[in-house]
């Protein structure tokens, strides 16, 4: 549609509902002028019927009726059509042509219904005219090329007349038209201006309104329904389940392995993806069924009506949990990259025992966590015997929440030995001293912290305290101390920052502070990693890979790794006496390591013939209970002398060894 129809319409960037707006108003018009003009040109034929020709007057009289009925019929039309923004130029055009049969029909007034030899008839036709002219532009100035051609072919024909005439007040009174003309213009063109003005400003107040609702219900990157809409619709579908005596269902989707898709190949491709998966769950679902995305690359989906007992819905969720995963057998080519993704779904029913939304969502979400644990790629329906799981989790974040502000934590330390029965470092090793539960072991809270968040103040209060403890021990003994460091917590933006301030405020020795992390840290992002772990090395800090052996580091990423220490994973330790190929794969973790220049030491060292298997091979750094269980800080600072029983290797607190 050609916009520029209308200045004003093409200076507010030509949009087409504005247009619309104003050519509604040119229509809303149309009664009004349609009923009061054919009666006054009834009034001005009977005044001119003794001096004008009846067949001019009955000509001109018929066209006018003609086109009010015209201008009736198109507003008619207009409003049952209630046309619609796509509708703008059929409407656009029908509303030019409306002023332009009513601007002729009077324009031809001027020419056959003036009385050159009757000076009042002519001043009666040409205040009729003004006062028909002045209503026109409070009317049609919606739309300027409208109003513009009204007052073009209105006052041209009568000025002509004047003119002709001859005289001198003939010619003035033309003028005077002319002038009139030019007034009106300028008249319509402001009021045009100023009507686009405040129909663009109420057209802008209302998307910008619909902008902020639809941004407040619906996610930005995909435009499926957001969590607030989905908890929405949720509560609606479970008060109606209830009140018609039928069941649906929430089927909690997570794809599986997304993150290495955002590690390897970027963010934006990452959204491209998410986008690309919900189109196609968006065109599985039936009408009255919702996908919605809560975030990240999860996505729920509300079947409603699937079934009056708990056997029909399940089958049929069932059956649409399964069709959800056949649309992942297409992969999914997104800027010339081919991705294989598939999804982990959990399934609830509703309403069976619970009709909490909140609630119902979160057992989906475990159904689904149980359905990554048996292997992704598969789906699995909410069990009681789930409740269970998820009721301690619960209860363990709300607890270690409160551990941490009430200093329930605390560290332990597995002394770490060399060959020559010395200690020269230990491990640190949070636990929980629960008021009621006792000593609970990491392994019950860890993964939850790290689920929850909590890892975060977890993994500082756990640096902050060893720090203290490191400063304790320089005065009796200067052991490196080393602590394990989440993924999340070394990816935080200040973690540098965060051990340089905790070294300065504890006046600690950096080279008794050893940092732990896992094979798939140092993997995730390894440009980024190795510059953050160079800034630590710089303010004196070492390294260790822990676990190693159960990730997929390669030696070109050994070779670049600022490292001091590889530490032998215990699965790998623990059986080779008796495990050949654990036996080799230890051999040759430590032939590698002295390749490389690096240390090692073996975790899980608990016989006597382990210890002697590893000095064989050239390990002489160990950790186990061989030699000590994890203690608490005071005992390891109590040891000063053989740290076991006679029977087992006697182990002597000393300075650091390097």
């Amino acid at each position: 549609m050609n916009i520029s129809m209308d200045n004003q319409t093409a200076k507010n960037g030509g949009q087409s509902d504005i247009l619309l707006e104003q050519v509604r108003l040119v229509f809303a018009s149309v009664p009004f002028s349609a009923t009061f003009i054919p009666i006054v040109s009834v009034l001005l034929s009977i005044l001119l019927w003794d001096t004008v020709g009846h067949e001019a007057i009955l000509g001109w009289l018929s066209a006018i009726m003609l086109v009010s009925l015209f201008r009736w019929w198109q507003y008619w039309r207009f409003q049952a059509a209630q046309p619609l923004p796509e509708d703008t130029e059929r409407w656009w055009r029908q509303a030019l042509l409306g002023a332009a049969l009513s601007g002729l029909s009077w324009g031809a007034s001027g020419l056959l219904l003036f009385a050159p030899e009757s000076m009042p008839d002519q001043l009666f036709l040409t205040f009729l005219l003004v006062g028909v002219i002045a209503a026109a532009v409070t009317t049609l100035s919606a739309l300027f090329p409208a109003i513009m051609f009204f007052l073009l072919v209105t006052i041209l024909p009568i000025t002509w007349s004047f003119f002709s005439l001859g005289t001198n007040l003939g010619t003035v009174l033309a003028g005077l038209f002319l002038f009139f003309m030019l007034l009106m213009l300028k008249t319509a063109y402001r009021l045009n201006s100023i009507l686009a003005e405040t129909l663009t400003m109420r057209h802008d107040k209302v998307m910008a309104e619909a902008t902020i609702h639809h941004q407040a219900l619906y996610d930005e990157l995909t435009d499926l329904p957001n969590r607030r809409m989905l908890f929405d619709h949720l509560g609606q579908e479970v008060a109606r389940s209830f009140r018609h005596g039928y069941l649906g269902a929430i089927l909690f989707l997570d794809l599986d392995n997304f993150k290495n898709v955002n590690d390897s190949l970027g963010h934006a491709l990452g959204d491209k993806l998410l986008k690309a998966v919900a189109q196609r769950l968006s065109q599985r679902l039936r009408q009255e069924d919702i996908a919605a995305r809560l975030g990240g690359d999860e996505f729920v989906i509300l079947l409603s009506e699937i079934g009056k007992d708990s056997s029909q819905a399940s089958v049929r969720a069932q059956r649409v949990a399964s069709e959800i995963q056949q649309l992942f057998l297409e992969p999914y080519r997104i800027d010339g990259h081919t991705l294989y993704v598939s999804a982990s779904i959990g399934i609830v029913l509703f309403p069976l025992d619970e009709s909490d939304p909140g609630d119902l969502l979160q057992r989906a979400d475990v159904a689904m966590y149980r359905a990554k644990e048996d292997g992704r790629d598969r789906f699995r329906f909410f069990q009681p015997a789930m409740q269970k799981a998820l009721d301690t989790r619960l209860t363990i974040e709300k607890g270690l929440r409160k551990a941490l502000e009430t200093d329930q934590l605390e560290l332990y330390y597995q002394p770490q030995v060399k060959a020559d029965g010395n200690i020269y470092g230990a491990e640190a090793l949070v636990r929980w001293q629960h008021p009621e539960r006792g000593l609970i072991s990491p392994v019950e809270f860890i993964a939850i912290a790290e689920e929850t968040g909590l890892i975060y103040r977890l993994g500082d209060w756990v640096l902050n305290a060893a720090c203290e403890h490191i400063r304790q021990l320089s005065a009796v003994c200067p052991l490196v101390v080393s602590v394990n460091i989440s993924p999340k917590q070394f990816r935080e933006p200040d973690f540098v920052n965060r051990v340089r301030d905790l070294i300065v405020a504890h006046r600690i020795d950096p080279k008794l502070l050893h940092l732990e992390i896992t094979e798939s840290t140092v993997l995730d992002n390894i440009e980024q990693t190795i510059e953050r772990m160079e800034a630590i090395k710089s303010l004196g800090v070492s390294f260790a890979i822990d676990d190693f052996g159960t990730g997929h580091s390669s030696l070109a990423y050994l070779k670049r790794l600022p490292i001091e220490t590889l530490k032998i994973d215990r699965s790998f330790v623990s059986d080779i006496v008796d495990d050949p190929n654990d036996a080799v794969l230890v051999e040759t973790i430590i032939v590698m390591a002295k390749h490389l220049g690096l240390r090692t030491i073996a975790e899980g060292v608990e016989t006597r013939e382990v210890l002697a298997f590893l000095e064989e091979k050239g390990c002489h750094n160990f950790q186990g209970y061989l030699f000590s269980r994890p203690v608490p800080f005071q005992a390891l600072m109590d040891m000063g002398g053989s740290l076991l029983p006679d029977e087992m290797p006697a182990v002597k607190l000393v300075q650091r060894v390097v």
